[in-house]
């Protein structure tokens, strides 16, 4: 993975998954570093991941998590930075208990390719992608810190999002994507324990499922994208309004 992409992470005192996405190869050049920083939830960040943050220092934070997962953790903000919610989810049960129970009726691969198909066709989540893009468009000197729960998802869906258009090879977004599995890898085993002690019944491999990111999970995303709409270009410009003019201004801002 090293060979694809050379990883930046970002040490933030309480919050794990955090990367920045400075120095990914793209068209015509490199992301600049300080701009775009992705991870996890802010709900358990220190003072000292305050102070770590402030010296980007972060600007926006957005916050891609349904009502229902920000109420009984809410983000806590590094000072100065506005606080700006996308829901990328509106109206979807992503309750974990919820999620579980399915399991068992369904593998747990199953649902994550389908949420993954659902990402790219459902109206609420295109227009918060679209609204995603247009903070990036209108993005000051100050970065911007995006997230949904773990930092694997939906975050990563955004990462891929932004590094199409702005020209990235498909492995250096699939070599990003893959990284959660490395970052989050003691908390997944973590979570894994806590669930089968929970939950016996429950396949331990489709929990498994729901807690990595796996290759498949966003190639199904881009074939839907294909399905839907020829291919990721057409996606980007007539989904969510990021034609050429955009993305040579996303350029302009992001690439060195």
């Amino acid at each position: 993975m090293s060979e694809i992409i050379k990883p930046n992470p970002v040490t933030v005192d309480g919050v794990i998954n955090v990367r920045d996405l400075g120095g990914y190869p793209v068209k015509d050049g490199r992301m600049r570093s300080g701009r775009l920083l992705r991870g996890a939830e802010l709900s358990t960040l220190t003072a000292q991941g305050q102070q770590q943050l402030a010296q980007y220092p972060v600007g926006i934070v957005i916050d891609m998590r349904t009502d229902a997962e920000i109420e009984p953790k809410p983000d806590i903000l590094p000072e100065g930075a506005q606080m700006i919610h996308l829901d990328v989810m509106a109206g979807q049960n992503l309750d974990p208990i919820a999620m579980l129970e399915l399991l068992k009726e369904n593998d747990g691969a199953t649902l994550m390719r389908e949420s993954y198909r659902v990402y790219v066709t459902d109206a609420t989540a295109i227009e918060a992608w679209r609204q995603y893009f247009q903070l990036l468009l209108n993005q000051d000197d100050n970065a911007i810190y995006y997230h949904c729960t773990a930092g694997k998802d939906r975050t990563g869906i955004a990462t891929a999002l932004v590094l199409f258009a702005l020209g990235a090879k498909h492995r250096v977004v699939m070599a990003d994507y893959l990284l959660s599995n490395v970052y989050r890898e003691v908390l997944i085993q973590q979570q894994l324990e806590q669930i089968q002690a929970l939950m016996p019944d429950v396949s331990p491999e489709s929990v498994l499922d729901l807690l990595v990111v796996r290759e498949d999970y966003l190639e199904t995303l881009l074939t839907t994208v294909d399905e839907n709409y020829g291919d990721m270009d057409n996606f980007l410009s007539s989904a969510l309004g990021i034609g050429k003019k955009e993305r040579e201004q996303l350029k302009s801002m992001l690439v060195i």
